[in-house]
């Protein structure tokens, strides 16, 4: 990819198409496909299905597992995004709390972002500093995940088929993880996609397309319930800024819907030594038993304002044209 830098729409829109992209620079003739097809798509009133979900009608997560391919509420305070911080009151997640910055104050800089801050500060080096609040007092001296990268690999679960390292085509300073460290250009890249996001739904509602909105996986243990986002986290982080307790969800393509306790000796990683048994029983603990603040205590930044605090929510879904 040709140099770009940061700072008109149109950089940045380039920047957010390279990265949705794959890291890949899309050629003239896919970028005239897709113009023409906008075009005709626009000339004929198509649009793309939307989810619209209704709070009375939708299923219940659990249920919806059993169900072709539907879409569910889910309430933000069981998701949980790639490094485990969550959301909604009381809780932490720095892309959550910039949206709430940026839909008090659009125009703030990027570099004056709780994101901004979060990355400077949240740099783990290993899987096990990543994934453990503790590493040294919950994974042992001589296990694997002390010499995994944090920096080098994307997310993973002791439940997920394999450990997925970045392309070699995603520039190291524009690969979106859940953590520092990184480049001015993402920071200002990230903070763009908030702002629009939340101009968006402050105008117009959330309206997520079908094949487009938010996917993940549920965790049930305890009697409690975990969904762990795949994708559409800045969504969540969006919609719960701006006060909303649950978003439309769907789930992940190509991955187990339900993941429980009993399977544990069955989960890839746990199979293929990364994590011991304990060292899986305590990343689902801490699922369970953490959301964020502790993390953001450590690092010297705020949680989530209480509910009673909490802006009134803009509309989750805008009645149609």
């Amino acid at each position: 990819m040709a140099p770009v830098r940061a700072g008109s729409e149109a950089e940045l829109a380039r920047l957010y198409e390279f990265v949705e992209g794959g890291y890949r620079t899309p050629s003239s003739a896919a970028r005239l496909r897709r113009g023409v097809r906008r075009r005709l798509e626009r000339l004929l009133g198509a649009r793309d299905e939307v989810d619209v979900v209704d709070r009375a009608s939708a299923p219940d997560p659990l249920t919806a597992v059993y169900a072709r391919d539907v879409a569910f509420l889910v309430p933000v305070s069981w998701c949980r995004n790639v490094s485990l911080f969550g959301f909604g009151p009381g809780a932490f997640d720095a892309w959550e709390a910039t949206a709430r910055q940026v839909a008090v104050s659009p125009d703030v800089p990027a570099q004056e972002t709780v994101l901004a801050r979060f990355l400077e500060r949240f740099v783990p080096r290993t899987a096990a500093e990543r994934l453990y609040s503790a590493p040294e007092r919950d994974v042992s001296q001589g296990s694997r995940l002390h010499q995994v990268s944090a920096a080098d690999t994307k997310y993973f679960f002791p439940w997920s088929p394999a450990v997925e390292e970045w392309p070699a085509t995603a520039p190291e300073d524009l690969r979106i993880r859940s953590h520092g460290p990184a480049g001015a250009r993402l920071v200002e890249l990230e903070v763009w996609r908030l702002k629009r996001l939340v101009a968006s739904v402050k105008a117009a509602g959330y309206r997520p397309p079908r094949n487009d909105g938010v996917r993940g996986q549920l965790l049930h243990a305890h009697g409690e319930t975990r969904f762990l986002i795949r994708s559409g986290f800045h969504r969540v982080a969006v919609l719960s800024a701006l006060g909303h307790d649950a978003v439309p969800a769907r789930f992940a393509s190509h991955a187990q819907r339900l993941m429980t306790l009993d399977q544990l000796p069955t989960w890839p990683l746990v199979r293929q030594g990364l994590f011991t048994r304990r060292e899986a029983e305590l990343l689902v603990e801490r699922l369970f038993t953490e959301d964020g603040r502790e993390t953001a205590a450590r690092l010297g930044l705020e949680p989530h304002p209480d509910a009673a605090h909490a802006p009134a929510p803009a509309p989750l879904v805008a009645s149609p044209a």
